[in-house]
């Protein structure tokens, strides 16, 4: 994200008050991170982890697409058989 020039100027009087008031202090931040290869590195080590996440991302959605091929279909339902009337039964009359 980039900073305005008002927000760079407000930054750079703050690091030369902080200089000014405690140069121990400014002195550790300064070289903060300096030893750590990893904080030196920045966003360019950035892609790994997006690799990584699309391999994951591209092998769930082949297991996702197999199962789905592979997966046995529904049976198909029987046909309707017409309903079998018993003869004994007889239509009931009013009367």
């Amino acid at each position: 994200m980039a900073l305005r020039e008002y927000e760079r100027r407000i930054l750079a009087e703050i690091e030369q008050r902080l200089g000014e008031d405690d140069p121990a202090l400014a002195g550790h931040l300064a070289t903060f991170g300096a030893d750590d290869p990893s904080f030196a590195r920045g966003a360019r080590g950035g892609w790994q982890a997006w690799a990584v996440c699309g391999a994951i991302a591209v092998v769930a959605a082949g297991l996702l697409a197999l199962l789905f091929f592979a997966a046995p279909g529904a049976p198909d339902p029987e046909p309707a058989s017409p309903r079998q009337v018993p003869e004994e039964v007889a239509p009931v009359t009013a009367g």
